[in-house]
């Protein structure tokens, strides 16, 4: 065999195969994480110290190496470093609308502006801002909410219009990187904001939609108004086709002290999730685990991600389902 004819092909065939597995890298979803509880304190990104929320359950500083796997794949990360490589962050803003009505544009001393600028000392880069008008939850007889009935969340077109207008000052005076970052609308009904036209005109200047998806409260059981798999798969293949982002924020999770929990119940209200419609695989489908410990889930070890009823043994796996396309 003459294998200098054959390096040529060989070449090839291995230029063709790094194509495709760096094409289907780009085109899977993304994994995220709201990583609680830690040691180490970020007040204004993070939230603060939380080390051991309950005993046992350990933290992310002492149970996540930089060489473990999450660590090394997850995509984004919501205001923390830890072993985590990824610079990529996402965070939380709400428009609590309790003693002012708008959003303030004076980018010296926006809340918003003065978090991504914290971010960015740091050296990451804000992937997405969740952001949702939230006065009503804190105030349910008094708290203001946005224009739309069937969802108190979503914003008014004016806030959208102020916070795009204070991020292109504060880039101007240098307080941060980019004259414009991602806002990403969560909503409390997984599809309003697609039945209501006004919605739908609001979320079009809007970078794409959060949808949360708990396990307990409001949301349980499965299948209920607001935590139906059909009606959230219906709103985020609409959002995907219009080439937004759509996040599935999914968590807290219930855990073994839970009457209702069954062995992998966080695994399998996934797989219905995606048996019923919700896109697995998509370029612009983030599923964004919020890794917090609460109520009787809150005995739920953070790691280590050998143990696949940890947090990381959960984000491990779901990294890995959707690489592998399974």
């Amino acid at each position: 065999m003459n294998y200098m004819n054959s390096l040529p092909k060989l070449l090839i065939l291995f230029c063709l195969i790094s194509n495709i597995s760096a094409q289907a890298q780009s085109n899977r979803s993304k994994v995220g994480i709201r990583p609680y509880p830690r040691d180490s304190a970020h007040e204004a990104t993070g939230g603060g110290t939380v080390a051991h929320w309950k005993p046992g359950i350990g933290n992310y500083d002492d149970v996540l190496k930089p060489n473990n796997y999450t660590a090394k794949h997850m995509d984004v990360v919501k205001g923390y470093n830890g072993a985590f490589k990824t610079k990529e962050r996402f965070f939380e803003h709400y428009i609590h609308q309790q003693g002012k009505d708008w959003v303030d544009t004076n980018p010296k001393t926006n809340k918003l502006v003065q978090t991504i600028r914290l971010h960015e000392q740091e050296g990451n880069e804000v992937k997405h801002i969740i952001i949702c008008r939230e006065g009503w939850l804190y105030d349910k007889e008094n708290g203001d909410t946005g224009p739309i009935e069937g969802d108190p969340r979503i914003l008014h077109q004016r806030d959208v219009d102020d916070t795009r207008k204070v991020f292109k000052d504060a880039h101007a005076l240098g307080l941060i990187r980019h004259d414009n970052y991602k806002l990403i609308q969560m909503v409390v009904h997984p599809a309003v904001f697609l039945d209501d036209p006004k919605a739908r005109a609001i979320i079009s200047t809007m970078d794409g939609i959060c949808v949360e998806s708990h396990q307990f409260n409001r949301y349980w059981p499965l299948g209920n108004e607001i935590s139906n798999p059909e009606e959230i798969a219906r709103g985020a293949k609409w959002v995907l086709d219009q080439g937004k982002d759509y996040i599935f924020y999914y968590g807290p999770y219930q855990y073994k002290e839970c009457e209702t929990y069954t062995d992998f119940l966080e695994r399998d209200w996934l797989r219905a999730f995606w048996e019923r419609g919700l896109p697995k695989h998509h370029k612009n489908m983030y599923y964004y685990l919020n890794a917090f410990p609460h109520s009787c889930g809150s005995q739920r070890p953070v790691g280590p991600e050998s143990d696949p009823y940890s947090y990381l043994g959960f984000a491990k796996w779901l990294i890995k389902e959707l690489e592998d396309g399974k």
